[in-house]
């Protein structure tokens, strides 16, 4: 997740690659409307290093339950 720079990468829970979709899952909404928008900028170039790539999405993380004693 390099391409996302620093800050943005940190907020990446999670990125998968399955069935040729990139999966980028995200700590919140705000912070996957900005991957996606970084992500935009660098899809041809994931094309280009993934040949198996076909489509992304970006996932928000779901929120943890508490545990119940």
């Amino acid at each position: 997740m390099n391409a996302l720079g620093t800050e943005l990468a940190n907020k990446v829970n999670r990125c998968t690659l399955e069935g040729g979709r990139i999966t980028v899952v995200s700590e919140s909404s705000a912070w996957a409307a900005r991957i996606r928008f970084a992500l935009a900028d660098v899809e041809p170039r994931l094309r280009e290093l993934v040949p198996d790539f076909k489509e992304l999405a970006v996932r928000i993380r779901p929120p943890r339950t508490p545990r119940k004693r």
